[in-house]
């Protein structure tokens, strides 16, 4: 399942990209469920810190686990330049081994999806049970099935301006597997300097969507209980027209005989 999109180029487009959205309503969700489950947190798949890095601002403790270099040290720049101190590890989301428990462990950003798989899904609730603290809580978010792919097979792209005259632009075309619910992309991103291409990077990336009765089963097939599914970044349970759902449950206090 590692993909190698996380690299280079690709992880300055991220950050740039993302530092230039409002992520405030989604750094409260994770604030909230932090302040519920209790400390640590453990966020799987932490990359630029873009959920992780205001969260210790805020005086969480956070830890973060990516397999990206690139993208984790992206992350320990903004750290330091904050004058914030970041736990991160670089380790698969299937095998991570730490030597502490949690009191809540999360997988945003339709984090799901990165799993085209049913074993590496069940390889990692396996080692999220393992690092959560009795009655501790794991939230997991996924993309359900659309009912189409409006951008399948076509085109599209956008750009966006930084300092120092750079310009990062972007195109991908994306194919979906309707039997698989699969999807891959192939992402080509070009950085300019004044009038002048100075890099240029090709990658695939590949996920997957979901129904709510699959995303609902990891959980179950893991042991978890007290499993709900909300709509994205609310207590409200996920309609129709949900882009994105979350799963909450909890790890049992007590270990089943």
């Amino acid at each position: 399942m590692e993909q190698k999109e996380y690299r280079g180029l690709y992880a300055e487009w991220y950050e740039r990209v993302s530092g230039a959205k409002d992520h405030s309503e989604e750094i409260d969700f994770w604030a909230r469920s932090i302040e519920k489950a209790g400390e640590p947190a453990l966020e799987l798949g932490s990359g630029t810190g873009r959920v992780l890095v205001p969260l210790l601002e805020q005086g969480f403790s956070v830890v973060g686990i990516d397999t990206s270099q690139d993208m984790m040290a992206r992350c320990l720049a903004t750290c330091e330049a904050r004058g914030l101190k970041a736990e991160l590890h670089e380790q698969s989301m299937l095998e991570f081994d730490l030597p502490r428990e949690f009191g809540l462990i999360f997988l945003g950003s339709g984090g799901l999806g990165l799993f085209t798989e049913d074993r590496d899904i069940h390889s990692t609730f396996e080692r999220v049970m393992l690092h959560l603290k009795p009655g501790g809580s794991f939230v997991y978010e996924f993309e359900p099935v659309p009912d189409a792919y409006e951008d399948d097979d076509r085109w599209t792209g956008d750009w966006i301006c930084g300092p120092d005259d750079v310009v990062i632009a972007w195109r991908k075309r994306m194919k979906h597997d309707p039997a698989t619910n699969v999807w891959q992309w192939l992402f080509i991103v070009k950085k300019f300097v004044g009038d002048r291409l100075v890099e240029t990077e090709a990658n695939e990336r590949w996920g997957r969507t979901f129904t709510l009765d699959e995303a609902l089963q990891y959980a179950k097939a893991a042991g978890f209980e007290d499993i709900r599914a909300t709509n994205w970044l609310t207590d409200d349970p996920p309609g129709k027209d949900s882009g994105v759902i979350a799963v909450q449950c909890k790890k049992p206090v007590e270990e089943p005989n």
